[in-house]
């Protein structure tokens, strides 16, 4: 069995089922629970950072503890990060053949779009031609995506839409204590707690990296394996703002040098760091503001690395700037 399967095990065996096996808001809540008992389904966009349980929520309503009971017939779940789906041909070859034929069994055909923000222009116009067409009888979509601005205005109003935040850090610590004990995984309360301060939000890695260092009944972490690159940058980037705060402008230098030879050896999610940085309670609202503007033009940079470069010295130019108008010097 190879990795990618062993990985998918735990998350797809302790993936919750139920609404009430979530943590959402009170409206949230009480929204989802009208559509599954009028079994009345819109198109839904949920968006947020991820951890928000978003593509969970999505899962949820289109199975039988939602709209859909015969989901191997009526259901198509799709990733939009993969560069087959984002293709327009995907959309006449795959999507439209499945929505052509009537639901069996069930009101509706449930299409299930995870990280829709990836798509292409092209491709978001192919998509909303077939959600007019066939949204007018049985056919429904749902998508998830990080970015809600990265997913053109036309698209977002043919949907009813859902903006997350994360999950609490308690309920990922009670869910994923819960499956340690389930799983009869002997581990030290110290080990869990430092899985989760240096993965969360992302509660698929999380549980990932607990089955993997778990294989012989105890879990004994691999720190290599959960202080990622992401967040390698992600600190060093917040060091920088600290330097910048306490007047170290001279301990600067070694931050940005750091930053510079990872995103030169190492693959990076720039997406992941983005939003960390954004959401991190230690950036200020100036640099916030800086990250937003750079995440959203992440897409069409020529150079990725490049780009995340240009937002770490916009970032220290402006907080600078900001401390010398603050300070009146």
């Amino acid at each position: 069995m190879d990795e990618e399967v062993l990985d998918s095990l735990w998350v797809d065996k302790y993936r919750p089922r139920k609404l009430e096996d979530l943590v959402l808001p009170e409206k949230y809540m009480k929204e989802f629970k009208n559509i599954i008992e009028k079994q009345s389904l819109p198109n839904l966009l949920l968006t947020g950072p991820p951890g928000g349980g978003k593509t969970t929520i999505g899962l949820i309503l289109a199975s039988k503890y939602g709209v859909l009971q015969n989901e191997e017939d009526n259901l198509l779940f799709l990733n939009g990060s993969s560069r087959t789906v984002r293709s327009i041909k995907f959309v006449d070859d795959v999507i439209e053949p499945f929505l052509k034929t009537p639901p069996s069994g069930d009101k509706f055909k449930v299409v299930l779009l995870d990280e829709a923000d990836n798509l292409t222009p092209d491709s978001y116009d192919s998509w909303r031609g077939v959600i007019e067409k066939y949204q007018k009888a049985y056919g429904r979509f749902i998508w998830t995506g990080n970015y809600l601005s990265e997913i053109p205005k036309p698209m977002r109003s043919r949907f009813t839409q859902y903006v997350f935040e994360r999950i609490p850090k308690e309920f990922v610590y009670k869910y994923t204590s819960n499956i340690l004990k389930l799983e009869e995984i002997e581990y030290e309360d110290k080990d869990l707690k430092f899985v989760i301060n240096n993965l969360y939000p992302d509660v698929r890695e999380i549980v990932n990296v607990l089955r993997k260092n778990s294989l012989d009944g105890t879990l004994d972490v691999d720190e290599e394996d959960v202080i990622t690159t992401e967040k390698v940058i992600i600190a060093n980037a917040i060091q920088i703002i600290s330097h910048i705060e306490k007047g170290e402008n001279n301990k600067i230098g070694e931050c940005i040098n750091s930053i510079v030879d990872i995103l030169s050896k190492k693959h990076v999610e720039y997406r992941n760091v983005y939003v960390e940085l954004f959401f991190a309670k230690k950036v200020p609202a100036p640099a916030k503001i800086i990250i937003n503007k750079y995440a959203n033009d992440h897409r069409g940079s020529l150079v990725p690395h490049m780009n995340f470069m240009g937002m770490v010295f916009d970032i220290i130019k402006a907080l600078q700037e900001y401390k010398r108008m603050v300070s009146g010097r």
